[in-house]
């Protein structure tokens, strides 16, 4: 989709409660007044037109989980982001798994009892994960459950997962922190012009 930052703001990272990441706007003129020129020397306001993933690949901080997009829905379902995110839990069963599977007699009976047992785990935690009231709240969680509660891992599993960021809002309306800006923004082009109201550095 097509959005705008201002040119100062790119690949810039920003620490967030929902995540470490770009922020980026769908609104020009917001771009536009986030620019910056110096006063009293003839400069002008920069700030790039781009391109970044559909924003079906971002939590929505607002929406309780289950009703965020199918996309985010299907990378939070996912094997390997439930066995990363509950990798204590993970490990626990796996040690368990003989006993729990010791009284089938075949080997192909043990694997698809094996198989039974560690689906209906995941499916039990991603159930956990659907009862979170917010994105915000699913983050929070995620952040918790990272043995260093550092926001730009927590963001790196996400992002690893499928998901790109986050949607939110802030004085200036509806905006998007990319968590893998590098990645995901596509330049289309860059624009200037004095901006008369936008604000000024020395």
């Amino acid at each position: 989709m097509k959005a705008f930052i201002a040119m100062e703001n790119y690949i810039k990272k920003e620490s967030k409660v929902f995540g470490v990441g770009v922020p980026i706007t769908l609104d020009e003129d917001v771009a536009k007044y986030e620019s910056t020129r110096r006063k009293n020397v003839q400069t002008y306001n920069q700030w790039l037109s781009i391109n970044v993933p559909a924003g079906n690949f971002f939590i929505d901080v607002e929406k309780p989980v289950n009703e965020q997009s199918s996309d985010v829905l299907c990378s939070i379902m996912k094997r390997e982001f439930l066995t990363t995110l509950f990798v204590t839990e993970t490990k626990k069963l796996a040690r368990e798994m003989d006993s729990l599977v010791k009284d089938v007699i075949s080997n192909e009976e043990k694997l698809a009892k094996s198989n039974e047992i560690f689906t209906s785990f995941l499916q039990e935690k991603y159930e956990r994960l659907l009862k979170l009231q917010s994105g915000q709240e699913l983050f929070n969680y995620i952040n918790e459950k990272c043995r260093t509660h550092n926001g730009a891992i927590s963001s790196s599993l996400l992002y690893d997962s499928g998901i790109k960021g986050c949607i939110y809002h802030d004085e200036t309306g509806e905006r998007f922190l990319l968590y893998n800006a590098k990645n995901d923004i596509k330049l289309n082009e860059s624009l200037s012009e004095t901006v008369e109201d936008s604000r000024l550095i020395l």
